[in-house]
């Protein structure tokens, strides 16, 4: 995109939660985009276009639902997300936006999709990743990471339909990066948190609603206000 589009900061988080200490159970994975639109390019679209309802922040939530299984190593943990829940929030003021993502209605819709993490010191790589469409079949991408010696890293996509692979293909171009997770054990009792944007004096902080509803937090810390699934801290001048 043209740097004018977006202002610095605009970004995509991964995160994924699961009861702890268990081997089974319930697992929550959100897809967070936090995008703010550089200045000069929502006058010049208003500008343009008159009234276009063009907000300066957005934010697209997908919050997808299901089980997850670990192995008995405990190195390997499989994900399958049978629900989604998606909505697009825009805002004139990071307030605004903010207070608009509480009241946004969230999309159901019923899906077929898996993830498979091998865990390694504070690190959790996604080795494989798959949806399941009635009209589509199965679909699934398998990551080998190589190593910087020997292995470029590849990613094998297979397509199946009633059991039988109809094609395969091999890319190294994938983005490997954000195949790597920051694997993170909090104490139990403290608020997680996670700074998505900021801008001047002002922060945005990301608050996890499973990871955080597990057990008894402590409040936010002092000149940071709650806002949803957010907090907010302004800078006091």
């Amino acid at each position: 995109m043209n740097q004018t589009f977006f202002r610095e900061g605009s970004s995509h988080f991964r995160i994924i939660g699961w009861e702890p200490g268990k081997s089974t159970g319930y697992a929550e994975k959100i897809e967070l985009s936090f995008l703010a639109y550089d200045t000069n390019f929502v006058t010049k679209v208003r500008a343009e276009f008159g009234e276009e309802p063009l907000e300066s922040y957005k934010i697209i939530w997908n919050r997808k639902v299901g089980k997850f299984k670990k192995e008995e190593s405990e190195k390997r943990f499989f994900f399958v997300y049978t629900e989604s829940y998606f909505s697009e929030t825009k805002g004139s003021s990071l307030t605004t936006l903010l207070e608009n993502k509480v009241s946004a209605k969230e999309n159901k819709t019923q899906i077929e999709e898996f993830d498979i993490f091998e865990l390694g010191g504070d690190t959790g790589l996604l080795i494989e990743e798959g949806i399941r469409s009635p009209l589509g079949g199965d679909s699934r991408w398998s990551h080998s990471f190589g190593s910087l010696e020997i292995f470029s890293p590849s990613t094998v996509f297979t397509k199946q339909e009633a059991g039988t692979i109809k094609s395969e293909h091999v890319s190294n171009y994938y983005d490997y990066l954000q195949l790597r997770y920051e694997w993170n054990e909090t104490e139990s009792d403290k608020l997680f948190f996670k700074l998505i944007y900021k801008e001047n004096d002002t922060q945005i902080f990301f608050v996890p609603p499973y990871t955080n509803g597990l057990t008894t937090k402590t409040k936010e810390p002092f000149g940071y206000k709650r806002i949803g699934d957010f907090l907010l801290k302004e800078e006091m001048k």
